[in-house]
């Protein structure tokens, strides 16, 4: 296997968004595609680092996607600790 940093990234994008898709406070479908994201993208990482010979794109969202995927995940997570804490209080 043949390692740069694209197919590392992909892999850890991949993973960052699975990681994602498991915060509390999302919906199926957003869990869903997030996962499908996260799964496409490190599978297309190993899939290139096991590669000989050839030419690979990479396209400059695979830098870009971890960052927003966390972003959501982490709104989503804050505004579901919220509603549970307003819960509690309420009680």
């Amino acid at each position: 296997m043949t390692w740069s940093k694209y197919e590392i990234f992909s892999i850890l994008s991949g993973f960052v968004l699975i990681g994602a898709a498991l915060m509390p406070g999302m919906s199926v479908k957003d869990r869903m595609r997030i996962g499908a994201g996260g799964v496409l993208f490190a599978g297309y990482g190993f899939f290139v680092a096991a590669q000989t010979s050839g030419t690979w794109e990479f396209p400059w969202m695979i830098f870009v996607i971890p960052f927003i995927g966390l972003g959501y995940a982490g709104v989503k997570a804050y505004e579901w600790w919220t509603k549970e804490t307003r819960e509690e209080s309420r009680r």
